[in-house]
């Protein structure tokens, strides 16, 4: 079992992909493909400037993945980084975001109701997505309680 939630997310991004791990590894232009299997267990570190052609061919978000590696890798680089430019969220992380604050009162002023309203309605959606999405194994379930318990 690895330690490292980069090789865990890693791990079971390629789990739930449709591709097989050459395809995977093809796709992401890695020099080997053999290089795969020893980045799942964290016995080699996931290049940074391979995630976000990993993230795309296993249908993940990018921005997730470097979050991830970054905050493992070089914690103290991102704890600079986001101080300097701020935390980048995803277009559905803005929508939470935007949504939380119509919920408790702090929306900004440039979003009208009907927007606010768009951006919930988005939101509901996207976990009734998320909660047929995460209906998988129970070996797939146990990692991504790993995945969780280690970040």
């Amino acid at each position: 079992m690895t330690t490292s939630p980069t090789a865990a997310f890693l791990k079971l991004a390629i789990a739930n992909s449709d591709l097989t791990q050459r395809e995977i590894a093809q796709q992401a232009e890695l020099p080997k493909p053999n290089v795969l299997p020893m980045m799942k267990p964290g016995e080699t570190k996931v290049p940074l400037n391979r995630i976000p052609a990993l993230a795309k061919a296993c249908g993940v978000d990018a921005a997730t993945f470097i979050r991830i590696a970054m905050t493992e890798y070089h914690p103290e680089l991102w704890r600079l980084l986001e101080a300097e430019f701020g935390a980048n969220l995803t277009e559905d992380e803005e929508k939470l975001v935007e949504g939380w604050r119509y919920l408790t009162g702090h929306a900004s002023t440039r979003s009208t109701f009907r927007h606010q309203k768009r951006s919930l309605a988005s939101i509901i959606v996207e976990l009734f997505r998320l909660a047929d999405y995460f209906q998988f194994e129970e070996e797939k379930q146990n990692d991504l309680d790993r995945l969780l318990d280690d970040l």
